[in-house]
């Protein structure tokens, strides 16, 4: 695209550059989807783990301990503890074994805003992408999501995963598995911190942004949608900064 040619994505949520956009946008940079591998499955036995709270904040995870509950070798364990450290859900100690991440207001701050520009690229491309038949199934999923938020009395947890879903579906329909795999891979960092430090949301508010989001997928708004997802994030950073 020249200089003068106008520019097909304006208006694109600020968390999403024009030039990242259009790179993942390319159809040549499509690939088959990966294969699920044996680390593959202890790394989301271990998110369970977390998620269930069998793993505690500040548990220990020990090899030879993980490996035979796991049926694993232990440098499979070893290497999937390494990919947890990398997504924030576990921290190093030195000469010792490593554990579970203790969420801080800082650290979710920052998993949040790491979310953040997967969820907005998902969503833009997602709406882009998305079939007639996969905009009734993404309506669905929205109408489960705010049924969840009217509720007279709220599950938050329950209510922000539901959420949460919202943005995999789109990232789904993106039809880049790399860009759906990373994006479900923030999940677990999510639930941990929501689940130790999360706040309660404004429901109606939430409920709204998800109205919005619904509209923007069935009139095929991928900027309109993608700027409703950035807000949301914004609004829970606000919440974690000034609360």
């Amino acid at each position: 695209m020249s200089r003068g040619d106008a520019d097909p994505l304006a208006g694109t949520s600020s968390f999403v550059s024009v030039e990242i956009l259009d790179l993942v946008d390319r159809k040549e940079l499509a690939a088959p989807a990966p294969v699920p591998t044996r680390l593959d499955s202890v790394v989301e036995a271990l998110n369970r783990k977390m998620e269930t709270g069998e793993l505690a904040p500040g548990a220990p995870l020990k090899i030879s301990k993980l490996s035979k509950e796991l049926d694993a070798a232990p440098n499979t364990v070893r290497e999937a503890i390494s990919i947890l450290t990398a997504r924030h859900l576990v921290e190093a100690r030195p000469h010792k074994s490593s554990v579970v991440a203790t969420p801080t207001e800082a650290w979710l701050a920052a998993v949040v805003a790491e979310c953040a520009g997967l969820s907005t690229l998902a969503t833009s491309l997602g709406i882009a992408r998305a079939t007639s038949e996969e905009r009734r199934e993404f309506r669905g999923t929205a109408e489960q999501a705010m049924a969840a938020w009217r509720a007279p009395r709220v599950d938050h947890r329950t209510a922000s995963g539901l959420t949460w879903n919202l943005f995999q579906v789109l990232a789904s329909f993106s039809r880049n598995p790399y860009l759906e795999a990373m994006h479900a891979a923030k999940r677990p960092a999510l639930v941990l911190g929501f689940t130790h430090l999360g706040r309660d949301h404004h429901a109606a508010m939430v409920c709204g942004a998800i109205a919005a989001l619904l509209d923007a997928v069935d009139s095929a708004a991928q900027h309109e949608g993608a700027d409703i997802v950035g807000d949301l994030y914004v609004y829970v950073l606000d919440d974690l900064t000034t609360g």
